[in-house]
């Protein structure tokens, strides 16, 4: 199941980033990169503000366990849907979690008349795989300084929907 969260619900999305990412980003970055970006990124100041500025949040439960999440942003004026998080729990991957958690995120766009959806993600991430193989194409790559001496060397992806 599919849950769109409140704004007084974000401390979900901020525990399932910090069982998720060191698992997840073990082998891309450092640890103390993960720790930087958690902190960066998942606070709940900043969790707040990204709400307050539009942005969805939505989780994917398995039973009572939240197993999954996500965050866009739907821009109207350029027709197209901006896909920030999507982050399954690895025990759970390869089941098809993060495609139920995408084509949610995609028919959201559809039903905003989007026309396409785009993402940036690490080019190391073997999720670059899972975004080809749903027909993501990679349009740019990215190097963008964080902070810290930190950089996300990322690839924006996008697909037509």
């Amino acid at each position: 199941m599919i849950q769109k969260l409140s704004r007084g619900e974000l401390l979900i999305i901020q525990q399932l980033a910090h069982e998720i990412w060191p698992i997840c980003f073990k082998e891309m970055i450092s640890k103390e990169q993960i720790d930087y970006m958690l902190d960066w990124m998942y606070s709940t100041n900043q969790l707040e503000e990204n709400f307050d500025k539009g942005h969805e949040f939505i989780v994917l439960k398995a039973g009572d366990e939240n197993i999954g999440f996500a965050s866009f942003e739907i821009k109207t004026t350029k027709e197209n849907i901006r896909l920030h998080k999507l982050y399954v729990n690895p025990n759970k991957h390869n089941k098809g979690s993060g495609r139920k958690l995408l084509y949610r995120i995609i028919e959201t766009g559809i039903n905003h008349n989007c026309k396409s959806l785009d993402l940036f993600v690490n080019r190391t991430n073997p999720a670059v795989s899972f975004y080809k193989k749903l027909g993501f194409k990679i349009v740019e790559s990215i190097d963008l300084e964080i902070g810290n001496a930190y950089y996300m060397n990322d690839y924006r992806m996008k697909i037509e929907i």
